[in-house]
């Protein structure tokens, strides 16, 4: 079995943090973990120091980001392999193992992800995805893709299918660390939200593939983070505009930049 490193960026998530930890505690495998917390003010931090040990927790004093934090908890693991997982996202240690393990025998794939679950077991649509483009998120931001009209997809690849894909779930994903650092990790310019995408789309121009695994599962609470709505909906805004400057034709980034403001 391969080794491989967990990063985890918290924040505020008193609610969930147990949660996400038991499945560790209960294989044996904490030695994995890295959780970098942005300044939780909520009761997040003494229960991480419940359970890991002082140099498995970096402490920051302020909130600088999920793309800068997970940069940070990635730089202190040494393993050939990093799985990113949120603290609201619940899995067992096994099914990252068997992630780890399709990496280590497909050396084409660069990310891997599976499919990720809300709490009520319905498939969440961003399990597999296709990578923003202007159509896209204006049939998003209108609403257009509710109406079922010809030539607007109702869901982004659903797919209870295994198979290479432009995008997974962010709240879980397994990364070749060697690619991770040629690509120099996150974007830190994408403080919240975007960066996972900028990343992924990163990865196939260095033609690397990624791989969704339709026979693996995790359940994600979305927003089980206790966040400021206003600076969210801020650096929302802040990594779309970002995205289409980096990766999409200008003419698109104009017509975004004008849905946005």
């Amino acid at each position: 079995m391969p080794n491989y490193d967990v990063v985890t960026v918290s924040f505020e998530n008193v609610a969930t943090i147990q949660r996400y930890l038991e499945p560790w505690v209960h294989a044996n495998r904490l030695s994995h973990l890295t959780v970098v917390d942005n300044a939780s003010k909520d009761g997040t931090v003494p229960q991480l120091q419940a359970v890991l040990l002082p140099q498995q927790i970096q402490l920051n004093t302020d909130n600088i980001g999920y793309a800068k934090a997970a940069n940070q908890g990635a730089a202190v693991g040494r393993q050939p392999y990093i799985a990113f997982i949120n603290p609201d996202c619940f899995v067992q240690s096994d099914t990252v193992c068997k992630l780890v393990e399709f990496l280590h025998e497909n050396p084409q794939v660069g990310i891997v992800g599976c499919r990720v679950l809300n709490e009520n077991g319905g498939l969440q649509a961003a399990s597999c995805r296709r990578l923003p483009t202007f159509w896209r998120v204006f049939n998003h931001i209108t609403g257009l893709y509710h109406l079922g009209l010809p030539g607007i997809n109702k869901s982004e690849q659903k797919s209870l299918q295994s198979g290479s894909v432009e995008a997974i779930n962010g709240a879980l994903f397994v990364i070749r660390r060697d690619l991770f650092e040629q690509l120099n990790g996150f974007d830190e310019a994408f403080p919240l939200h975007f960066e996972d995408l900028d990343l992924f789309a990163r990865c196939l121009k260095s033609r690397h593939e990624i791989f969704y695994l339709a026979d693996y599962q995790a359940t994600h609470l979305q927003g089980a983070s206790t966040q400021d709505n206003k600076r969210v909906k801020r650096w929302k805004k802040h990594g779309l505009k970002r995205y289409f400057l980096k990766h999409r034709p200008r003419w698109e980034q104009w017509f975004v930049n004008r849905l946005t403001s």
